[in-house]
């Protein structure tokens, strides 16, 4: 489903890698994806919603595995997850730059679900799977 076509950026956050890719998805549509270390689905994607309307999904297994294996005390975990959220924002406004120039897009870092994540990293809570 998902075929990386160029390499954008990456960066290590405390024991995960990120790698930022625009990808080939399902019917030759063109999105923007996050992955972890090697993995071969993304964290999160950018695709065409409708016709000029961009939008992200995010894998919450993925997440969850980050919260359940994280070993980070609470304030190392702030840090670590600012600097995701840093590397995200920046990694968005490439992906509109690059691909979705004339496209609405509904960003990740400007979503309540940011601060949703954001607290489950922090706080290691899993609460949001048994409710997804």
């Amino acid at each position: 489903m998902f075929t990386k076509l160029i390499a954008i950026d990456s960066q290590k956050i405390g024991t995960v890698h990120f790698h930022a890719f625009v990808v080939k998805l399902d019917h030759d549509e063109v999105g923007f994806a996050l992955f972890m270390d090697e993995r071969p689905s993304p964290l999160l994607y950018f695709s065409k919603e409708h016709a000029d309307s961009i939008t992200f999904k995010i894998d919450n297994e993925q997440f969850l595995e980050i919260v359940k294996n994280s070993k980070f005390p609470l304030e190392e975990r702030k840090r670590l997850y600012a600097d995701f959220e840093f590397f995200l924002r920046a990694m968005e406004q490439r992906a509109t730059a690059y691909i979705f120039k004339h496209s609405t897009v509904k960003y990740v870092s400007n979503s309540r679900d940011i601060i949703r994540y954001k607290n489950y990293y922090i706080t290691a809570s899993t609460d949001i799977f048994q409710q997804v």
